[in-house]
């Protein structure tokens, strides 16, 4: 079976039903930019790492996950925890810690902004460069959290912000320096040194080529209001 992730073609024949069901919106047809195999071992480190007892089938799409992930970074791609979501041909990333409430907030720009806004992908993310463009891609997976907030299509990804819970809204802008170590801990990093290398590269590049922002924010509309005027110079 031909998948299309990240506009990667890759090859893959699944173990279990679940992970067919999963990947339905993104069957393809071409040929192959990898082939993805997994191992027992791949398998059983998976089931080791989970913080609970899961179905062989679910543990499969996480393996799978995994493997691609740490094949990404050798191909200028990386995966990005965040909520990311596109408005008017603008993709915007919302970065947090778990529990923050990045879906929430998502969901306030949702109501806000009806079907100006479309939901990419709600947790993780692909973030790819290509050659000869400075700024990147942000696409949707069927990994997309537990809400399953995601579509099959992609965005240029020109804002990241970072949310932090507060009774009063604001929005600021950051500069890149402010902004390494908070995206460090959304980003999937590789095992292996040239993938971690890579990885951290094109972390660089992303903070470069985008507009950075810190967003307090409570849970009212308000919240949504306050972040999008700043971020879209609204008076």
């Amino acid at each position: 079976m031909i998948y299309s992730f990240a506009d990667f073609k890759i090859e893959y024949e699944g173990l279990y039903e679940q992970m067919r069901k999963l990947c339905l919106d993104y069957e393809a047809e071409g040929t192959p930019d990898y082939t993805l195999k997994l191992t027992e071992a791949d398998i059983e480190t998976e089931k080791q790492l989970a913080d609970a007892v899961y179905s062989d089938g679910y543990i499969e799409t996480i393996a799978f996950y995994r493997k691609l992930a740490d094949w990404l970074p050798q191909n200028n791609a990386f995966v990005l925890h965040s909520a990311l979501f596109d408005i008017d041909g603008t993709g915007i990333a919302f970065a947090a810690h778990s529990g923050t409430g990045k879906t929430t907030h998502m969901r306030l720009w949702k109501k806000l902004l009806g079907e100006r806004l479309t939901v990419v992908n709600g947790d993780k993310p692909i973030v790819r460069f290509f050659e000869g463009e400075s700024t990147a891609y942000g696409y949707g997976t069927p990994w997309c959290g537990k809400e399953r907030m995601g579509t099959n299509t992609k965005t240029q990804v020109k804002h990241i912000c970072f949310i932090e819970r507060a009774e009063e809204n604001s929005c600021v802008p950051m500069e890149p320096s402010e902004a390494v170590d908070l995206i460090f801990n959304q980003v999937y990093m590789p095992k292996d040194p040239m993938g971690t290398l890579a990885t951290m590269q094109l972390i660089n590049r992303l903070i470069n080529s985008c507009r950075l922002w810190k967003i307090r924010c409570n849970m009212d509309i308000t919240a949504a209001e306050t972040a999008y005027n700043k971020i879209f110079c609204i008076k």
